[in-house]
C-alpha cells in the first residue's frame, strides 16, 4: 500500500510540473518582451517633428494621387458616353438602312403580284419577273453600299490605370 502511495504521489508531482512549466516559460518571455518594448517606444521630439512633416507631404501625395484618379475615372466616363453615342448612332442607320431594303423588296414584290394578278401571258409574266429581280439586285447594291458606308464603330476605351496609393507614414 505504501507503494501505491508513493507512486501516485510521484506521478502527480511530475504531471504538475509538465503542466506549470509551459505557463511559467511564457510569463517569463512576456515580461521581457514587454518591458523592452515599453523602453523602444518613447519617441523624441525629433521623431515627432519628422513624423510631422512626413504626414504633411502624406497628404499632399495623397491629395495629388485623388485628383490623378478622378481626373481619369472622368475622362473615362466621358469617353465611354462618346462610344455609346456612336454605338447607337450606328444601330439607328442600321435600322433606317435595313428598313429601306425591307420596303424596296416589299415593294418589288407587289409590283410582281400585281402584274402576275388574274390570267397574264408568259410574256407578261417574265417581263414582271425581270422587273422584280432587277429592283432586288438594285435594292441589295444599295443595301450594301449603304452598309459600307457607314462609319467603324470606336473601340470600347479601356478602364484606366492609376497608379498605386501612397502609404503613410509610421507614427513613431
Amino acid at each position: 500500500m505504501k507503494k501505491t502511495l508513493h507512486r501516485r504521489i510521484v506521478a502527480g508531482t511530475i504531471g504538475a510540473a509538465l503542466l506549470l512549466a509551459p505557463t511559467a516559460a511564457f510569463a517569463a518571455s512576456t515580461t521581457t518582451t514587454i518591458t523592452s518594448a515599453a523602453s523602444t517606444t518613447k519617441a523624441t521630439a525629433a521623431d515627432l517633428a519628422a513624423y510631422k512633416v512626413a504626414l504633411a507631404a502624406y497628404r499632399v501625395s495623397l491629395k495629388a494621387w485623388q485628383d490623378t484618379r478622378n481626373a481619369a475615372q472622368s475622362a473615362y466616363k466621358a469617353a465611354i458616353v462618346v462610344s455609346r453615342a456612336a454605338v447607337a448612332a450606328n444601330r439607328t442607320a442600321l435600322l433606317r438602312i435595313n428598313a429601306t431594303f425591307n420596303a424596296s423588296v416589299a415593294a418589288a414584290k407587289a409590283a410582281y403580284e400585281t402584274a402576275v394578278f388574274g390570267t397574264p401571258t408568259a410574256a407578261a409574266r417574265q417581263v414582271a419577273l425581270n422587273t422584280r429581280v432587277a429592283a432586288v439586285a438594285a435594292a441589295t447594291n444599295i443595301h450594301a453600299a449603304a452598309i459600307t458606308a457607314l462609319p467603324t464603330l470606336p473601340v470600347k476605351p479601356k478602364a484606366p490605370t492609376v497608379a498605386p496609393k501612397p502609404k503613410a507614414p509610421v507614427r513613431p
